[in-house]
């Protein structure tokens, strides 16, 4: 890496941006990355983690190697072996025991039905019979005060007073 300093310190600050998004997405802290779960199967946030250990064990073992002895070199291309698979699988699943506790408890909300989502989607919730509904044919909205009011109203603004059992 000695002949190359820009890719060297490409590759250092890649690394470092990795784990610290790691730690943040481990954490809690950083939640943005769940975005990439719509469009990619596994758990690219998490995984990034692992990819940045990988990718500053490889830049920093050949560097140091020599130094070091052997049963401890041994050790850090263990560590690199590992990091690099769990990133790269991670990309596309994850094993539930390397989840961070604020995941699994938002997938047990989930399962329960307790999360935002599934209530809005329960009768008298927001989403209700609306999702994979063309606009045209879907059920009119309810405003705040027809929903506390029981839901009867007809129209948009609860302007019709008509509703069933009236």
């Amino acid at each position: 890496m000695e002949s190359n300093p820009l890719g060297f310190a490409i590759a250092v600050g890649l690394g470092v941006l990795l784990v610290a998004s790691g730690v943040l997405a481990y954490t809690g802290h950083y939640k943005g990355w769940l975005m990439l779960k719509s469009f990619l199967p596994g758990w690219p946030g998490l995984a990034g983690g692992y990819i940045g250990v990988m990718i500053l064990l490889a830049v920093f073992l050949p560097l140091v190697g020599d130094a070091m002895p052997p049963l401890l070199f041994l050790v850090f291309a263990a560590v690199l072996f590992v990091s690099m698979l769990i990133g790269i699988i991670g990309m596309f699943w994850m094993p539930r025991f390397l989840l961070p506790q604020w995941v699994k408890e938002t997938q047990d909300e989930m399962r329960r039905g307790e999360d935002t989502f599934s209530q809005a989607m329960r009768p008298g919730g927001a989403l209700y019979g609306r999702l994979g509904v063309p606009r045209d044919e879907a059920p009119p909205r309810l405003d705040a005060q027809s929903r506390a009011d029981g839901g009867d109203a007809g129209g948009i603004d609860g302007s019709d007073s008509e509703g069933p059992g009236r």
